[in-house]
């Protein structure tokens, strides 16, 4: 009877991965979880790149701050968003869960443009790994 409990909490679990929202599903970060706004004004010289949170239930009980360049930019709340504005150029961009969630640091690399917005969403995959990933949606 155990294995069966088991067996059936671990195929619930593995059915909450989160899942990407759009650009217009996602709602701003309030300004209480920016943590530097340097990066969110645009300005000459610059790209915009959207980075989301999915939403679902896995790793809603904690925030995952943003990154880049190493710099902290903004703690994201499940379907939260933030856009930056970084200089044209190679960034490296981190994610990492807060709190008593598991997952350790994620980071990719991207080159900014003033041509094109890159969109990067963070969350968990259903055998629980967290990432930060180019997405499309």
């Amino acid at each position: 009877m155990k294995n069966i409990l088991v067996v059936l909490a671990l195929v619930g679990l593995s059915g909450c991965a989160t899942k990407p929202v759009s650009n217009q599903q996602a709602k701003d970060a309030p300004a209480k979880q920016i943590i530097s706004s340097e990066l969110l004004k645009k300005k000459e010289g610059t790209g915009e790149v959207i980075i989301k949170r999915d939403s679902g239930f896995m790793g809603s009980a904690c925030m995952s701050r943003v990154y880049v360049d190493g710099k902290e930019v903004a703690d994201l709340d499940t379907a939260q968003k933030v856009t930056l504005y970084p200089s044209v150029g190679e960034h490296i961009f981190s994610a990492w869960p807060k709190g008593i969630c598991g997952g350790g640091m994620s980071e990719q690399s991207g080159k900014v443009t003033s041509e094109k917005t890159l969109m990067y969403r963070i969350g968990y995959g259903t055998n629980g790994d967290f990432g930060i990933y180019p997405t499309a949606f």
